[in-house]
């Protein structure tokens, strides 16, 4: 969760928090809104602030706006490494490249006489030449990324000294019968990081349905805490757009 505490106020965080096995799924912005109501805060179109359950902290985006959002945030962040700038231009580099593919998914959906939903977050589309129309369907993506106390302190709470980070994502691509295999695809990565020491541990893989995650990084003993812990699924080949997770602890 993201959060700044004092070390006493730390001690009394002991419940509520999402274990590694508990997961957001994600088909599309209308169903995430009514799947979690009363646990959001809309704070920029397609993207969402988690206030309440155990996702509380957590931060989602989806779709072209959620990309605009992670890039401006990504782009503003002043490394504090060699491997933290390596980090950060990587994954602007996803993105922009996401972000550039929405032209061409516009462009088939102008062209095509059958319109897509516009409600999927990862829509994907097939062009069948034999009859010259375009089917469209979706992907959708499980994200889990969280940063938390893990040790007990022996009184019923969590030891503020020791802390974690894990991030798991899946995704699967909802193909109809009429689509041939390969059609569309997602690709998946999670990243578990320890900003102070430069630990991290990621994750890819692609496929038409993947899962996988980052292992555990861990804080501690320690003061303070500098962990991020992020996950995401992107459309590939004929699917398009993109859903990601972000925890932090500092």
């Amino acid at each position: 969760m993201h959060r700044t505490l004092s070390i006493a106020a730390a001690a009394l965080l002991f419940a509520g928090h999402a274990s590694a096995a508990e997961t957001l799924r994600i088909e599309s912005e209308a169903q995430f809104a009514r799947d979690y109501a009363g646990q959001t805060m809309r704070v920029a179109p397609g993207v969402y602030q988690m206030t309440r359950g155990p996702f509380a902290g957590k931060t989602v985006a989806m779709g072209e706006n959620g990309i605009a959002y992670e890039l401006a945030g990504l782009r503003a962040r002043i490394p504090a490494s060699l491997r933290e700038r390596a980090l950060i231009q990587t994954r602007i580099k996803r993105l922009e490249r996401s972000q550039a593919r929405y032209a061409k998914l516009r462009e088939i959906q102008a062209r095509s006489a059958t319109k897509a939903s516009t409600t999927s977050t990862l829509p994907c589309h097939y062009y069948n030449p034999r009859t010259n129309s375009t089917v469209f369907y979706s992907a959708f993506a499980s994200v889990q990324a969280t940063t938390e106390y893990y040790m007990s302190n022996g009184g019923g709470g969590l030891n503020p000294y020791y802390a974690r980070a894990s991030a798991s994502a899946s995704g699967s691509v909802s193909r109809p019968s009429n689509v041939p295999y390969g059609s569309g695809m997602v690709s998946i990565y999670a990243l578990a990081w320890n900003r102070q020491t430069n630990t991290v541990d990621q994750y890819f893989n692609y496929g038409a349905m993947v899962s996988g995650g980052a292992g555990y990084v861990y804080s501690g003993p320690n003061f303070s805490h500098d962990l991020e812990a992020t996950a995401g699924v992107e459309g590939e080949g004929d699917c398009f757009g993109i859903v990601t997770i972000t925890d932090t602890l500092r």
